[in-house]
């Protein structure tokens, strides 16, 4: 079952995030409170067993972001559902574009993400000055 994260699931998705390290950044209690309206989480026989937020930046552009399912349950389509719901809401709120920084490329393809236009790229400023 998917819906909408409640407060009293922010311990159980913190939980979820932290048990992955090395694909997901840290995230707080307040991160999920302040996108608790974009937020959804999958339910199993009463346990939590993966999330998926959608991070509104404007009105044109949203992020895919922390999407993580339980090592447990993980090839049963839960994940594809999660970001399901989240593609659903930006569509709602008439968002153009909602991407997805991902080390698992292959995974959003299957699921319609891919480049935009073929000309645009995610380009972060890294603080560092040799780059400059």
């Amino acid at each position: 079952m998917i819906r909408k994260l409640t407060p009293q699931d922010i311990p159980a998705i913190l939980e979820l995030v932290q048990a992955n390290p090395d694909t997901l950044l840290p995230r707080t209690e307040a991160d999920y409170l302040e996108l608790i309206n974009t937020t959804w989480i999958a339910e199993q026989d009463g346990i939590i067993v993966g999330s998926c937020v959608l991070e509104l930046y404007s009105h044109k552009i949203a992020e895919i972001r922390t999407c993580v399912v339980d090592s447990d349950y993980r090839g049963q389509g839960i994940g594809q559902e999660l970001v399901k719901f989240a593609i659903q809401e930006g569509q709602r709120r008439n968002i153009r574009e909602i991407l997805v920084v991902t080390s698992k490329p292959e995974y959003f393809k299957k699921l319609g993400f891919g480049d935009c236009l073929h000309e645009k790229y995610a380009l972060f400023w890294t603080g560092s000055k040799k780059n400059a």
